[in-house]
C-alpha cells in the first residue's frame, strides 16, 4: 500500500483482492486440516485464560484510544469490542514455530483453541456491546432498585 499509490494502487487492489481472499481461505483450510481436534481439550483452560486477558486488554485499549479521540461513551465501547475477534496472526506464528521445531506441538493447539474462542466471542461482543450499554443508566444516575 505504501509502495504504490493513486490509480496504480486502486488497480492493483482490484486485481489482487480475489487472490488475497483465495489464499486466505486456502491457508485456513490447510491449518484446519493439520489440526488434530483431540489436541485442543488439554489446552482449552490456558486458551480461556489467554482469551479473557487479551479480550480485556483489547477492550481497555480501544476504550482508551476512543476516549483520547473524543468519542462518546457508546462509541468507546464499540471501539473496544471491535478488535476482540482479531487473532488469526497467532495461528501463523504458532504454525511457523511448530514447523521449525522451535516449540512443542501443543503451541499450535493452544493458538487454534485461542483463535476459535476469540472468533466466537469477538463478534458477539461487538454485537451486544450496544444493547448492554443501552440497558445501563447514564453516568451519574443511580439505578432504580
Amino acid at each position: 500500500g505504501i509502495a504504490i499509490s493513486g490509480a496504480t494502487a486502486h488497480n492493483a487492489t482490484r486485481i489482487l483482492e480475489p487472490l488475497r481472499d483465495l489464499f486466505a481461505a486456502i491457508f485456513f483450510v490447510a491449518f484446519g486440516l493439520n489440526t488434530d481436534p483431540a489436541s485442543i481439550p488439554p489446552v482449552l483452560g490456558w486458551a480461556l485464560v489467554l482469551a479473557v486477558i487479551t479480550a480485556a486488554t483489547k477492550m481497555a485499549t480501544g476504550i482508551w484510544a476512543a476516549k483520547r479521540a473524543g468519542i462518546a461513551r457508546p462509541g468507546r465501547l464499540r471501539a473496544g469490542a471491535t478488535p476482540i475477534a482479531r487473532g488469526e496472526f497467532s495461528i501463523v506464528i504458532a504454525g511457523l514455530a511448530v514447523a521449525s521445531g522451535a516449540v512443542p506441538g501443543e503451541l499450535a493447539a493452544l493458538a487454534t483453541a485461542y483463535v476459535l474462542l476469540m472468533a466466537v466471542v469477538g463478534p458477539l461482543a461487538a454485537r451486544f456491546v450496544g444493547p448492554v450499554r443501552a440497558a445501563q443508566p447514564p453516568a451519574g444516575v443511580a439505578a432504580n432498585a
